[in-house]
């Protein structure tokens, strides 16, 4: 019962633009790439359970220095020249050219202000100095690093570091704080180092990486930066995140102090006064005052008429324990009568939620909470209020009014307003709305781990969310699956569905019905042959088709999409496992495969 092909299960890795899947062969693992789109960044939880961007390596082409991407001044990049620390050839020799004193390869990069790590690998080629310089603390600083001597050298506002890794290869690693949101220059040098270049000798360099935050972090590899696998820990184990697109209304959704893009109402905001969610200084505090009335903060966004939105943000608390999140205006005709929701933020709960309101809380570390509620906007609704409210009890109606203190504080951290009957993962924004696209995850060219006559497919997948529309969590298709073929599995809210195309027309269909939960483990394992098809789930048999005619020929695998020119998933999930299996299982396998 070995697969032909497997992915996840414990035995994740990601590199840039796929994620690694594999082939068992006598118990040795034999990688096999599968394709990831997304083409923008997005976030995850990550293993310490802290809200992480993806990829958190900032610099695209982080080991091609060669590439456009990287300025190069008053010097040459010798590409692939020597083997990396990684064991792969792909480390570039940095040449300064005769007489130069302060050559460099470089990019410019735009940062919000935060503290943030620069690293790179270096060895000696010659020359056994090397440098960072850069204006991110306003004033261009070098940070000298001494390959020979294993020390570096730090400047003002700098911490600097330098580990050896091997080989003559030394990491360094520099930090300081971004002394505004803006666009600073990174450059690697010989500046300050006290060699002049002289055209023929230099630092070899390899893996360059700008995260945020006090640590350099492991380093990811990039290329275009924009298509690498989501490992996401929000369940409490690795799994893939694959979700829909989604958009993030809200404005400056970190910076509640910004008083363009957000309105207090007897509140008042303090920046950076507690460690967020993504494990730096820069959540902020909204006080409440002694008036008795209601407390919050707020702001407008353009919305749809007649549809679903969803209101997020993640709460800590202070000297209060309570936080109402409420939709206004486009939501409703007299703002008492809002969709809200309570949380509780000591116990995690939802307190109640009225008026219209879905809610949910989901617990993260060091006691923050994300809060999100939905609703749907009202018919001709062009515009539509989000509020955090204060509140002092969990039984307070929507703006209820209280009387308290001006020590009445919770801590807040990344808002998100976004179409959709669920929350999706937080999507960072400045000063306008930003966009994550759809990840989709296919095998194009899986034909040889695909049974064509006969097979297995299994998903052990988590719906992180009700689901609205349908999910497709696993399917085999051709080329184009309406004329061509497919096997797919369909989910509802209340259905399985098992569906067998061949040349455009339905061949084979199984229907399990039952209400299908979010955040529940569900293991499925789809067998076909001719004649002979069968879903399992979660060790049960649920359905089969006995008259099923001829296979079609598959050569694709799509994860949480159709495939064939239809690829945006539907709704988000975790998959934990996916597997294909070029035999049709025996049915005491297949229970033994989906059992949990």
């Amino acid at each position: 019962m070995t697969p032909s092909l497997e992915i996840g299960n414990g035995n994740w890795a990601v590199k840039s633009d796929s994620l690694l899947g594999y082939k068992t062969i006598d118990g040795k693992y034999y990688p096999r790439e599968i394709g990831v789109t997304r083409a923008t960044t997005a976030t995850r939880v990550n293993a310490e359970g802290l809200v992480e961007l993806v990829p958190y390596n900032l610099l695209s082409y982080s080991e091609e220095f060669d590439n456009a991407a990287w300025t190069k001044t008053g010097s040459t990049i010798s590409a692939n020249s020597i083997t990396a620390p990684n064991g792969t050839t792909t480390a570039d020799t940095f040449t300064p050219n005769a007489g130069q004193t302060a050559a460099n390869v470089n990019r410019t990069i735009s940062v919000v202000v935060s503290p943030y790590t620069f690293s790179f690998y270096a060895k000696s080629f010659g020359q056994t100095k090397i440098s960072l310089v850069s204006n991110l603390t306003a004033t261009y600083r070098a940070i000298v690093f001494d390959l020979a001597n294993e020390s570096a050298a730090t400047a003002t506002g700098w911490t600097a570091s330098i580990e050896s890794v091997g080989d003559g290869w030394y990491r360094c690693s520099a930090t300081a704080d971004a002394a505004s949101t803006s666009s600073y220059a990174f450059q690697i040098s010989n500046n300050s180092t006290g060699w002049t270049g002289d055209g023929a000798s230099g630092v070899y360099i390899w893996g360059a990486q700008l995260v945020e935050g006090t640590e350099p972090k492991d380093y990811l590899p990039t290329t275009d930066r924009l298509d690498i696998a989501r490992i996401d820990y929000s369940t409490g184990d690795a799994a893939l995140l694959v979700e829909p697109q989604r958009t993030n209304l809200v404005l400056s959704s970190e910076d509640f102090t910004n008083a363009v893009y957000w309105n207090n109402s007897n509140t008042t905001d303090t920046a950076n006064q507690a460690i967020s969610p993504d494990g730096t200084q820069d959540a902020d505090r909204v006080n409440g005052d002694a008036v008795n009335t209601f407390h919050r903060i707020y702001r407008t966004a353009s919305i749809s008429a007649s549809t679903a939105y969803t209101f997020s943000v993640y709460v800590k608390a202070n000297t209060l324990g309570f936080i109402q999140l409420a939709l206004n205006n486009g939501f409703t005709s007299n703002y008492l009568f809002s969709p809200y929701a309570n949380f509780n933020l000591a116990t995690g709960v939802v307190s109640q939620s009225a008026n219209g309101a879905t809610a949910q809380i989901q617990s993260l570390t060091n006691g923050w909470y994300r809060c999100s509620i939905t609703a749907t906007s009202l018919a001709g609704a062009t515009a539509g209020e989000y509020n955090i409210n204060l509140i002092n009890a969990g039984t307070l109606t929507a703006f209820q009014s209280w009387s308290g203190t001006t020590n009445d504080s919770v801590f807040l951290y990344g808002a998100q307003l976004e179409a959709g009957s669920y929350p999706t993962s937080y999507i960072p924004t400045t000063s306008a709305s930003v966009t994550r696209n759809a990840d989709v995850v296919s095998m194009t060219n899986a034909s040889a781990y695909i049974g064509q006559t006969e097979g297995t497919m299994f998903v052990d997948i988590v719906f992180k969310n009700p689901i609205s529309s349908v999910n497709r969590p696993i399917s085999i298709t051709e080329s184009h699956w309406a004329s061509g073929g497919s096997i797919r599995l369909d989910v509802t809210s209340t259905q399985f569905v098992v569906d067998i195309v061949n040349a455009g027309s339905s061949v084979g269909a199984i229907t399990h019905y039952t209400s299908v939960l979010p955040n529940i483990r569900y293991k499925i394992a789809i067998a076909y042959k001719q004649n002979d098809c069968k879903m399992y789930i979660n060790g049960v048999d649920v359905g089969s088709d006995t008259s099923t005619s001829a296979m079609p020929t598959c050569s694709e695998l799509y994860l949480n999409a159709l495939g064939g020119g239809f690829n945006a998933p539907y709704e988000a999930s975790n998959i934990n496992v996916a597997a294909l299996y070029k035999e049709r299982l025996s049915n005491a396998e297949l229970t033994t495969l989906t059992t949990i």
